[in-house]
């Protein structure tokens, strides 16, 4: 099986996890599966591997192992670890590479210079790559590492990543995304993948957003975000680090209740929906968690006059007052 097909196989994949999911990015995956039955081959062994990783990460014969080896390594050096438990931590420690205690999924494709890393929806991951550069995924994204000695090239597949950079002027650091690449030699910026934009933010040194063909469009530079779609580049200063996610914390700063939920959803699995679209207009500001339980919901009604209903699908927001949804208890 071509390395290239297992490529596209495990981006499709990945891409079907994340939150941006459509039934039209659906559809378009059901007829490459269809149109080739080595396609659906190539699906189900990365969908195989990538269960398999899980449920032996999972499993209580792995959790014990992992026990047992975290705590020979806390004791005393003179005491030699037994022969067994050093095998059994060496074989953890593949595991947790496979599966994840970070929940980040490696697929190792035929080719060996070639990895996809990817989180599910509420999770994050922090990658070290070959050069000691370091990649932190965001909730439900993939990312591709392609390098070679003349190039340190990258994927975004789906979803957001943050780089820190290891300086290397002689070895370009290239991160694709879409139609689009951000290049750097050494620095520390935030690369997000929108389905119909790219938004790339730098908290240190410089990069430059080119398009597909390498014609440069712009540099962005520390403190500055740049927002590329449609053709065009906007760049713009301040407002919150975009990293901030990577400590779990989403700030919001005087955005629409609308755009609160969009970025809330990104890290839930029962979405939070606008059964009112006025509602979507009011203002929210404040610091809270991602996730199901990010304190949130909690807190909307307390300084908005909305309703939260939770249902089993969903949880609906409404102007206080306003007739239940049909679809809530």
């Amino acid at each position: 099986m071509s390395a290239d097909l297992h490529d596209i196989a495990a981006e499709w994949f990945a891409r079907s996890r994340g939150a941006d999911w459509s039934a039209a990015e659906a559809e378009r995956m059901e007829a490459w599966l269809a149109a080739d039955p080595r396609h659906r081959a190539s699906y189900d062994d990365v969908a195989e591997a990538w269960a398999a990783s899980r449920e032996i990460a999972a499993s209580p014969a792995v959790r014990g192992l992992r026990g047992e080896a975290l705590a020979a390594f806390r004791r005393p050096k003179r005491r030699r670890m037994p022969a067994w438990l050093q095998l059994a931590a060496a074989v953890l420690a593949f595991v947790v590479l496979g599966a994840g205690v970070l929940t980040a999924t490696r697929f190792t494709s035929p080719t060996p210079d070639v990895q996809v890393y990817r989180t599910d929806v509420g999770e994050r991951a922090t990658v070290t790559l070959a050069d000691g550069s370091q990649a932190t995924l965001n909730t439900a994204s993939a990312l591709a590492v392609e390098y070679t000695p003349t190039r340190r090239g990258l994927r975004l597949i789906s979803g957001e990543a943050w780089f820190d950079v290891a300086k290397n002027p002689s070895r370009p650091f290239v991160v694709t995304a879409g139609a689009h690449t951000v290049t750097a030699t050494g620095t520390s910026f935030d690369v997000r993948l929108g389905t119909d934009r790219l938004a790339v933010a730098v908290s240190e040194g410089r990069v430059v957003v080119a398009a597909a063909d390498e014609t440069p469009l712009t540099a962005v530079t520390a403190g500055q975000q740049a927002q590329v779609g449609g053709g065009r580049v906007t760049l713009s200063s301040g407002g919150p680090l975009a990293g901030d996610w990577r400590g779990g914390r989403l700030q919001f700063e005087a955005v629409t209740l609308a755009q609160a939920v969009a970025e809330m959803n990104r890290y839930r699995r029962t979405p939070i929906v606008l059964d009112d679209p006025g509602v979507g207009a009011l203002r929210v500001s404040g610091v809270f968690e991602a996730g199901e339980d990010s304190g949130f919901l909690d807190a909307l009604p307390l300084t908005h006059p909305v309703r939260v209903t939770p249902s089993a699908q969903a949880v609906h927001l409404a102007w206080r007052g306003a007739k239940k949804n049909p679809s809530g208890p």
